[in-house]
């Protein structure tokens, strides 16, 4: 059993303001389930709309952060969710950062839309390599801008340094074309000036 006093704290390091209602909402859930991260009970409420954003972002980055494999929540659900969530770095309530970041993902072209990504692009390289499901070969490293209104969470404390963010309709381009096309158009043409004119 968990004591309200406990989730309080959780809370203030978080710098979470809830209510008093949200905070007895919280302990009844996590005594109800046993988990401070219970996925399919906080899904659940959220999509009867039981949940408020104070609540769900209590939840939420501890969710994401220790997911196990694949969850069996659809991505179109966790993006909804963190919509209505809080932008959190580490876990913690943040004013969201400005700017644009290039972030990297290792995955299929199928799902190269995802909502991971990281900052660092050995991290993606693993994933691409060894991350994907049994026998499937044909994941590659892709590359975005990503714009902060993009970005849902940052956790920068863990070895991924990953980026939670909604990359769909944003130019999501693989390593090798985006190498290429980071190339300067003068070293480009420099390469064609031993070509002799026919």
């Amino acid at each position: 059993m968990v004591a309200e006093s406990d989730v309080r704290e959780m809370a203030a390091r978080a710098r979470l303001v809830l209510s008093d209602d949200e905070f007895a909402g919280i302990v009844r859930l996590v005594n109800e389930t046993g988990n401070l991260a219970p996925e399919s009970a906080v899904v659940e409420r959220f999509k009867s709309g039981s949940l408020t954003p104070g609540m769900l972002t209590f939840f939420l980055p501890r969710m994401w952060r220790y997911r196990l494999g694949h969850s069996p929540v659809p991505i179109e659900v966790w993006r909804a969710m963190f919509e209505c969530a809080e932008y959190t770095e580490d876990m913690v309530v943040q004013r969201p950062r400005r700017g644009t970041r290039v972030a990297y993902r290792g995955a299929t072209e199928a799902n190269r839309e995802g909502l991971s990504w990281t900052l660092d692009v050995e991290q993606a390289r693993y994933f691409a390599r060894d991350r994907q499901a049994p026998g499937d070969h044909s994941a590659t490293v892709w590359v975005a801008r990503i714009p902060s209104d993009r970005v849902y969470a940052r956790y920068m404390d863990g070895f991924e340094k990953e980026l939670t963010v909604d990359a769909r309709g944003l130019n999501v381009r693989s390593l090798e074309e985006w190498r290429s096309d980071e190339v300067p158009l003068w070293r480009r043409l420099s390469g064609l000036s031993g070509l002799t004119r026919v």
